[in-house]
């Protein structure tokens, strides 16, 4: 799934890339709001979320429609939110964070390590880092490349120095938002979660 894969997705139906917050809100709602990090942040869901909740966030995604629509979304909100187009495998931060999240936007295979060190390093001293994509069993169910899916312990792996929190698998219920089409499906799926801390 290339950036054109992305850039139309959101063209022609931003509805149908955006998955629902089951972990984000819960997991903030005892961390004091600082200069926040979104990378692979897509239109801005979290992010805008996250600057509701009087951060000042950062986002980046490689889309430019995404990052367009994150744009027009914080402008008419009036929101704190700054929105970057970058390829978020190579894009390195001029700043440190107070909160870095990844939330479904790990590219796969070696590109998700580099973007997983990127987050790591945006991390301040004090700071929390967040990650949740589609946990490695769901490769088969989905017919993904087992390479392109994550297990907590592989997101581990790539955080030396970050103190763990938490490291499951998450089970959630009918991720996606409802396509239109008024059909019934089972869209379970398994989360690899990690938090992260940098003491």
């Amino acid at each position: 799934m290339d950036r054109e894969f992305w850039n139309e997705s959101f063209k022609q139906d931003p509805q149908s890339t955006h998955v629902k917050d089951f972990f984000l809100q819960a997991e903030i709602k005892n961390l004091k709001p600082g200069k926040a990090l979104d990378l692979g942040c897509g239109a801005g869901i979290n992010a805008l979320m996250l600057a509701e909740s009087g951060w000042s966030v950062t986002g980046v995604d490689w889309s430019e429609h995404a990052i367009k629509l994150a744009k027009r979304s914080a402008f008419q909100s009036e929101l704190d939110a700054e929105f970057i187009v970058g390829d978020i495998t190579s894009w390195i931060p001029e700043d440190k964070f107070d909160l870095a999240i990844s939330t479904y936007a790990l590219p796969g295979g070696s590109d998700s390590i580099k973007v997983l060190k990127t987050a790591a390093s945006a991390v301040k001293q004090g700071g929390t880092l967040i990650v949740a994509e589609w946990d490695a069993s769901m490769a088969q169910v989905w017919g993904f490349d087992p390479e392109d899916l994550v297990t907590p312990d592989q997101i581990v792996a790539h955080l030396p120095g970050m103190k763990i929190e938490l490291a499951e698998v998450r089970h959630v219920k009918n991720p996606f938002f409802d396509d239109g089409s008024g059909k019934k499906k089972d869209n379970s799926a398994n989360v690899a979660f990690v938090r992260a801390k940098l003491s």
